[in-house]
């Protein structure tokens, strides 16, 4: 009964407005008016002067979803999303994002987010430069991802500067715990688990498969991933 109900409850916080706006202003008409993005009412447009672009083979209704998952965590009027798109946002298939989302990709920056990745409440996605989060990966809630140290720092010896972004690769599968924070030039390998509250500030000199945590992280253990899909749904059953 409540699956139901929680059905019905996504399907009237869409904006019908908003989700064609969206629709027929970024994208070709062509894709447009299969309406692949929906949008729920508590998103905000900041600025849309950039581009977004569909990377998927088949065009098809909402594939990109905002605001329709993570409402057991947080009711979904608490926060505004936001969306700041003067640069290019490059979006494939099954991505969902939750509650209280900021994405801002500045002028001549681009964020990519390939095929199935959920993206969880209160995030924050910057991108002044290059921001690639690939296939099949987990964000949890209010995590930081940030290209950028916003201003520059300057050496007062020998007056040199330090740079002020560098790209940002999440790997495949990854799984981003709560409250993480990826910062400029960082890098994690697929398969790579980030537990909740720690800092990656750089690439990751760990193998696939690895566990990682701390401020800024460490390798913890080795050989190790985040079960999903029909595995996770056969461990569920098997421990009811």
């Amino acid at each position: 009964m409540w699956n139901k109900i929680n059905q019905l409850r996504r399907l009237f916080r869409v904006s019908i407005w908003k989700t064609l706006f969206f629709n027929f202003y970024m994208l070709p008409f062509s894709q447009a008016i299969k309406l692949p993005v929906v949008l729920t009412r508590n998103v905000q447009f900041y600025n849309l002067s950039g581009k977004v672009i569909l990377n998927s083979n088949k065009i098809k209704p909402y594939m990109v979803r905002f605001g329709f998952f993570g409402e057991d965590t947080m009711h979904w009027k608490s926060e505004k999303t936001l969306l700041k798109i003067e640069g290019t946002l490059i979006l494939e298939d099954k991505i969902q994002f939750a509650n209280g989302i900021i994405i801002r990709v500045e002028k001549g920056a681009v964020l990519t987010i390939e095929n199935n990745i959920s993206i969880s409440n209160c995030t924050k996605i910057i991108c002044y430069k290059n921001i690639l989060i690939k296939k099949n990966s987990r964000i949890a809630w209010e995590c930081q991802i940030i290209d950028t140290s916003f201003h520059y720092i300057r050496n007062r010896i020998d007056k040199t500067y330090g740079s002020l972004n560098a790209p940002i690769i999440i790997g495949a599968n990854n799984w981003i715990g709560n409250r993480v924070t990826i910062m400029k030039g960082s890098e994690t390998p697929d398969f790579c688990i980030v537990a909740s509250g720690s800092l990656v500030n750089k690439k990751l000199d760990v193998p696939n498969y690895s566990l990682v945590a701390g401020t800024p992280v460490r390798l913890i253990k080795e050989d190790v991933y985040r079960v999903l899909g029909k595995e996770e749904k056969d461990l569920l059953k098997l421990n009811k």
